[in-house]
């Protein structure tokens, strides 16, 4: 069967459908996905065949994240979701002339259900956080990508588990990471998002909180101009590393609150520090500190994040808790439950 994917966001939105679509690929079925142009290279190195519904980047919006984070959502949503539903639904409609076929959409591209409609093509709308169900309708078949335990709250959609590529696919540590590892204490991870294009406060923080407690950290954004220029030798920066591989050799990760950041955290039995930036962030950031793993920040203030950091590392039920969820992982394989849902699709 061919399975066509449909997701647009962040890197962070694209991963679940790249895992989704290898495990696909080993029950022998053909998956396509679709999604920003930018993704194309990660996409078809893998091997899949790629579409390209969105060529548009997305305008910076630290600004107006800072003083309108609701604003700023419906900018994403006016200006990179709208105007890829037309192209969605031409892949979709190209491929279903072509014979066979079934979709697995993102609720953002809008396209699917129009041709779903058209047509009557099979197809899972997938949330990939709780706080995306509010954003849309409850039509067609829906699908979480997040365990029950999660979002208890959740009733009125089919929760599977956080889908992650499997251990193999994913791409060693580099030598020089391997290397900086090998020579201290677990690091502290930061990262704030590929949305956010203006950080440099947010490492220049990171930093000086760094130093302050004695602790080793790297830094991690595709933008090299948020990065200080006299990192000292305990803090390395890289454009990108794979969190599935990178958080379990971690003392902790402090982070926007994107999704697949807290799942990655939460897999790797690992504290959480959040500054949630707009759309999902407030509630995975509220979930996470539920789950007593973790808490929230107002802002990148150097003393704030210096005592809530020594908290979360010092203490011992937020270490227990995290012990506890991270076995939870060992469960279920939620690759195998979206692919029997996928399959069983009509």
């Amino acid at each position: 069967m061919k399975f066509l994917l449909v997701t647009l966001g962040s890197i962070g939105d694209l991963m679940p459908f790249l895992a989704l679509a290898d495990f696909l690929r080993q029950r022998n079925h053909v998956a396509i996905i679709a999604s920003h142009a930018g993704y194309a290279s990660l996409v078809r190195g893998s091997g899949f065949e790629f579409a390209i519904v969105s060529k548009r980047p997305p305008q910076a919006l630290d600004d107006l994240i800072e003083t309108d984070p609701g604003k700023a959502w419906q900018v994403v949503r006016r200006e990179l979701f709208v105007p890829a539903a037309q192209p969605v639904r031409d892949f979709i409609v190209h491929h279903a002339h072509k014979g066979p076929c079934r979709v697995i959409a993102s609720w953002n591209a809008f396209g699917a259900l129009l041709a779903q409609k058209e047509l009557g093509i099979p197809l899972l709308r997938v949330y990939l956080s709780p706080h995306a169900l509010a954003e849309d309708d409850p039509s067609g078949n829906r699908v979480g990508f997040f365990p029950s335990w999660f979002a208890p709250d959740v009733s009125d959609v089919r929760t599977t588990g956080f889908p992650m590529l499997e251990e193999q696919l994913v791409p060693a540590l580099p030598e020089a990471l391997e290397d900086f590892l090998r020579q201290g204490s677990d690091p502290i991870l930061f990262t704030p998002g590929s949305f956010m294009r203006r950080a440099g406060d947010f490492f220049q923080q990171a930093r000086a909180v760094c130093a302050r407690l004695g602790l080793r950290a790297i830094f991690l954004t595709p933008y090299i101009d948020q990065v200080p220029k006299d990192l000292p030798a305990t803090v390395r920066h890289f454009r990108f590393i794979s969190l599935q591989r990178l958080a379990p050799r971690a003392a902790a990760l402090v982070h926007h609150g994107g999704i697949g950041t807290c799942a990655q955290g939460l897999r790797a039995g690992i504290p959480q520090l959040i500054k949630p930036v707009f759309f999902d962030q407030n509630d995975n950031a509220a979930r996470i500190e539920t789950l007593g793993v973790g808490q929230r920040i107002t802002a990148n203030r150097e003393d704030e994040l210096a005592e809530r950091l020594s908290t979360l590392l010092t203490s011992s039920s937020v270490h227990d808790r995290c012990n506890s969820i991270r076995q939870r992982f060992d469960g279920p394989n939620a690759l195998a439950e979206i692919c029997d849902m996928a399959e069983g699709c009509a």
